[in-house]
């Protein structure tokens, strides 16, 4: 009895002193920093038309009516398959027909003027005027042959396989003379017209390369160029037209469609993380590279990004590895168990 109350004496007169707690730590994973080649996007929207100089436009130089239309908008047609009759106008035959018998009656009259002229019985000067009327005559009949004001129905067949990109007007409409009926393009002959920011236009140069995918449907990306560049405002978009040559191998676009156009500006060499490992607060952008088993916070600078990758600049450390999961925990100096591979 004596001795258990010694030991407590003891224990009531030195205090029992804690075991220091250990320091918290997070598990994370880390990739090396990386310098590497890294290109900025422009994405611009805009549609399929077709290829310059790889449409017809047919019209008529006479006024007329359509008798007769083979074809629908967006129809595929092959070399030499109707797609209309036109029927000219009475009031164009009727010049023709006024125009072949004014081309009789000059030539009578030069005959006329000839013979009176050798028996000294018209002079010089009506004779002139007599071969006058003829070569107007002959020129004004040529006319009126040229627009074939002559021709009562004339029946356009496609020159070449097409599909009909453009109808502007439908059977049995009456015409001026010139007044657009349809528009034949060639088939996979297409280019790609882009709407740009107008601050965009200086970073872009003929010949770069460009991503075409439809709005709409998933279909695998369209590799093209840069064609050219246009010099004013569109003035329904208020962007700039770029042309984009495609090439002909593209039997997944058709003229009309919505697409989406990215164009890959020239490769910066930069510091390149995951965009992952990029955080942001009220402060700003910011990573965490490892020190000595420890986080530190870095601020940064975001900028180019390239898929799962983005562009940084700031006070890093070359050989020191970035943090990419296990971050949102983080608090600088936090001590950090970086997980195994």
């Amino acid at each position: 009895m004596k001795i258990l109350f010694t030991l407590l004496s003891l224990i009531l007169m030195f205090p029992v002193f804690a075991l220091p707690e250990a320091e918290p730590s997070v598990l994370i994973q880390t990739v090396s920093l990386q310098k590497q080649p890294i290109g900025e996007k422009i994405t611009a929207y805009g549609s399929i038309m077709p290829a310059m100089g790889a449409t017809e436009n047919i019209s008529f130089p006479r006024a007329g009516q359509i008798a007769h239309l083979y074809v629908l908008a967006g129809q595929v047609v092959k070399r030499g398959q109707p797609l209309l009759e036109f029927a000219t106008d009475p009031n164009a035959e009727v010049l023709y027909r006024q125009a072949e018998t004014t081309l009789v009656f000059a030539r009578s009259e030069l005959t006329r003027t000839l013979d009176m002229t050798a028996r000294q019985l018209a002079t010089q000067s009506q004779l002139a005027s007599a071969r006058k009327a003829l070569q107007d005559a002959q020129a004004n009949l040529a006319a009126q042959t040229g627009i074939g004001a002559g021709t009562q129905t004339q029946r356009i067949n496609a020159s070449f396989d097409g599909v009909v990109s453009q109808l502007s007007a439908q059977q049995g409409d009456r015409l001026l003379p010139g007044a657009l009926i349809l528009q034949l393009a060639k088939v996979g002959k297409l280019r790609a017209t882009l709407g740009v920011e107008p601050e965009d236009i200086g970073r872009l140069r003929p010949g770069m390369q460009v991503e075409i995918n439809s709005v709409f449907a998933h279909q695998p990306a369209v590799a093209s160029r840069l064609l050219q560049i246009h010099g004013v405002i569109n003035p329904l978009t208020r962007l700039v037209d770029v042309d984009v040559q495609l090439p002909d191998t593209t039997g997944s676009l058709l003229p009309g469609m919505q697409i989406r156009g990215t164009i890959m500006l020239d490769n910066k060499e930069s510091r390149v993380v995951p965009r992952a490992a990029v955080l942001r607060d009220e402060q700003g952008s910011f990573l965490y590279q490892i020190r000595a088993h420890h986080a530190v916070r870095v601020p940064v600078t975001a900028g180019i990004e390239s898929g799962n990758n983005v562009a940084v600049s700031g006070a890093l450390d070359s050989k020191r590895s970035v943090v990419v999961s296990g971050n949102y925990e983080l608090q600088d100096g936090m001590l950090v168990r970086e997980a195994k591979p």
